[in-house]
């Protein structure tokens, strides 16, 4: 059997949408690499799939992939959220908002004196003692996706190991190594 660049030109776009969401210069931009991640992650698949079943081989083989695109918690999750990004308007992606973490610089108790903020949201704090202000961006996080009347709660767990829900990017990366090493194994074994 030939090989097919489909399935690794898919698999590319992927990672490039990855490096958007790590680059993003606001949430709007990260959200929206992050939806273009999981059209082309299922798209890759999808690829795949399509020219690896001509091999008569095909059934056999993709069996254990199979079964592991719905048991295992991240990359059933991620399924259904391009199922729910793609046929539904139910949001995939929610914000954590940001805020300001305000502590003593040094010691474990701080005395504030006053604390005031105008209009245009500037704050003046006094106190006798030195401080240290924390700024909290806001960020994106993942939802518990409804797909087909079916509810996915966020990922913990993929390939048996707990993951940090939490890290976006982190989490797309190991789904992208799944996919590659997916696409690797039936290369190696389909083409001759």
């Amino acid at each position: 059997m030939q090989n097919s660049p489909a399935p690794r030109v898919e698999l590319n776009k992927a990672l490039k949408s990855i490096e958007e969401m790590e680059h993003a210069k606001s949430l709007d931009d990260f959200e929206e690499a992050w939806k273009a991640y999981l059209f082309r992650i299922e798209r890759s698949f999808n690829k795949a799939q399509a020219h690896f079943k001509k091999s008569p081989k095909w059934d056999a083989w993709w069996g254990k992939y199979k079964r592991l695109r719905s048991s295992d918690e991240l990359l059933a999750y991620l399924i259904n959220a391009r199922g729910a990004e793609e046929h539904s308007v139910e949001e995939i992606v929610g914000r954590d908002g940001g805020g300001i973490g305000i502590n003593p610089a040094h010691g474990n108790s701080l005395y504030i004196e006053s604390l005031t903020s105008d209009a245009f949201g500037n704050i003046q704090i006094r106190s006798p003692q030195a401080i240290k202000i924390d700024f909290i961006p806001e960020k994106t996080k993942l939802l518990p996706v409804l797909n087909r009347g079916r509810m996915y709660p966020t990922p913990l767990m993929h390939l048996g190991k707990p993951i940090d829900a939490s890290d976006v990017c982190g989490v797309a990366r190991l789904a992208h190594n799944f996919y590659s090493s997916f696409l690797l194994e039936a290369e190696l074994y389909f083409v001759k």
